[in-house]
């Protein structure tokens, strides 16, 4: 998988001329902190011509948007954020170019778990306490020629030591991991990446029915066919070995190998409108026969449900998703996403009653005050059986995390506000509350005999939270970053217990430092 991503992305970069740089073909990270200024200035309207449907977003097109901004227009504050991201963006022209940017960071938290609405829980499914200092430290350097970019950025975290969700060396006394490490070949119809970025596939305000950074950056391959506004896409990599569905009956347990591949078509057809088709295939080895790469799986242009009936041994979890985004006017988008999975159609015996995995998810978002303010409202849906089958090795997830969302049965409103108080500031507010049923995407499907109706969602005894908090992103000075998080959350039926009631507060809070080089290469 390695060498065919390598030789594919340098293949499609030999010959090129060495010609002077005009844009920059590295990726702005979806953890990046300036990425929350840039989501702001979006939804409120002042950021335009950006993809609504796919995160991260290429630095190139980001400084493109700022350049085309009238700043004459804005409040005060407003103008700041552009300028501040127009400064952090600026490239220089040179045809081969580096960077390194080294920070140092603390970070303090109730937990250590990525998900502020979610207690932490051990692998036994009990609360644990993981507050505590992660210090962190991390080196970013990219080296980019016309064409080509080559990233990487290795980062010492020991938060990662305390979070569940990482599966990781933890029984040093130092964590860390890379968040970042590719290469992308870029042309105007033709992107070729191989390496380890997060993606979200749908709204950037919610996490994707079909990708979203839940999981760790994870390796894969990724090609882009046609121009950006109608493209296709395919995204290829090898999962994690799970256990065969029927090897608990056996002296050993067999594991299953496990690749994932998804594509989906994405067209712009004008700057309001967006909607994207998509489908992924997750398949294992079955019956007997062990597989790998499989070139219908390979094939972007290949509709995947039919493809697993074309072959002997070839079948496999098969999902689909639809998404559209459509701008009302100049400051309010919709948006809209649904995915299905295993959809009973016949009704013939006991085991066409297995229950359907479905999600959906709606979005409205907007600004005003001339960019100093922006909003949003979500709901989300996700069903009892989302995201697996009755073969355990189909599971939708990668190292136990879910590749989309790493929740099921549950559904979920959020209302947030955010405004730009000051200059390089911003200061969120945030209403939430979630429904949560005993579902998990991460235990075995229920048994054939257990199907009925009361499997399809929100099952057992629904847990209730509601979630007021505040967040804050500010950068007071170049070099320096500081963002925190605080939230109290109001939880009854906890831990799925009738009648029994919950409160905590929820908080993290980073400061972080840091400093950049740069410089060209002559030859």
């Amino acid at each position: 998988m390695r060498t065919l991503g390598l030789l594919v992305c340098l293949a499609a970069w030999a010959g090129a001329p060495l010609t002077a740089q005009t844009e920059s073909n590295r990726y702005l990270p979806i953890s990046s902190w300036l990425s929350p200024f840039v989501e702001h200035l979006a939804r409120a309207g002042v950021l335009r011509g950006l993809d609504p449907l796919t995160r991260p977003l290429r630095r190139a097109d980001v400084a493109r948007a700022l350049a085309a901004v009238d700043t004459s227009a804005l409040r005060g504050s407003a103008r700041s954020l552009v300028r501040l991201l127009a400064g952090e963006l600026a490239e220089r022209r040179d045809t081969v170019r580096w960077r390194v940017d080294a920070n140092l960071a603390l970070l303090g938290g109730s937990d250590a778990r990525r998900w502020a609405l979610r207690q932490p829980r051990d692998s036994m499914g009990m609360p644990y306490d993981s507050a505590g200092l992660f210090p962190e430290a991390g080196l970013a350097a990219s080296l980019e020629l016309p064409h080509l970019a080559l990233v990487t950025h290795p980062r010492l975290d020991n938060r990662l030591r305390y979070d569940p969700d990482y599966t990781g060396k933890k029984d040093r006394a130092i964590a860390g991991r890379n968040d970042e490490a590719y290469l992308v070949s870029s042309w105007r119809y033709l992107d070729v990446f191989f390496g380890t970025a997060d993606r979200n596939w749908g709204s950037p305000d919610v996490e994707g029915l079909l990708l979203s950074p839940s999981p760790y950056a994870f390796d894969h391959l990724l090609v882009r066919l046609g121009p950006r506004r109608l493209r296709l896409e395919l995204l290829a990599t090898q999962l994690d070995d799970l256990p065969f569905h029927d090897s608990e009956s056996l002296p050993l347990v067999l594991l299953a190998s496990r690749y994932l591949s998804m594509h989906r078509l994405v067209a712009m057809p004008s700057e309001r409108l967006s909607f994207a088709l998509s489908e992924a295939a997750l398949y294992a080895n079955n019956n007997g026969h062990f597989r790998s790469f499989e070139p219908w799986y390979l094939n972007p242009l290949n509709l995947f449900l039919l493809a697993q009936f074309g072959h002997d041994v070839t079948t496999s979890n098969a999902l689909v998703a639809a998404d559209v985004s459509y701008q009302l006017r100049r400051t309010v988008r919709l948006f809209g996403q649904l995915y299905l999975d295993d959809v009973q159609v016949d009704t013939r015996e006991q085991a066409d009653k297995e229950p359907p995995g479905y999600g959906f998810t709606v979005v409205a978002s907007g600004g005003a005050m001339a960019g100093a303010a922006s909003w949003s409202a979500s709901y989300t849906r996700v069903s009892n059986a989302a995201y697996r089958t009755p073969a355990n090795e189909e599971q939708y997830t990668l190292r136990h995390v879910g590749i989309a969302r790493n929740f099921s049965d549950y559904d979920q409103v959020t209302l947030r506000a955010t405004m730009a108080p000051r200059r390089r500031a911003l200061v969120s507010g945030e209403l939430t509350y979630v429904r949560q049923g005993e579902g998990d995407l991460h235990q075995r499907f229920p048994p054939v005999e257990a199907y009925d109706d009361s499997l399809n969602f929100l099952t057992g005894v629904i847990e209730r939270t509601v979630r007021i908090a505040a967040q804050l992103a500010w950068s007071p000075r170049d070099g320096v970053n500081l963002s925190a998080d605080l939230g109290r959350h109001f939880i009854t039926n906890a831990g799925h217990l009738a009648g029994a009631s919950d409160g905590r507060w929820v908080w993290r809070m980073r400061a972080e430092v840091w400093s950049g080089f740069e410089g060209a290469l002559t030859w």
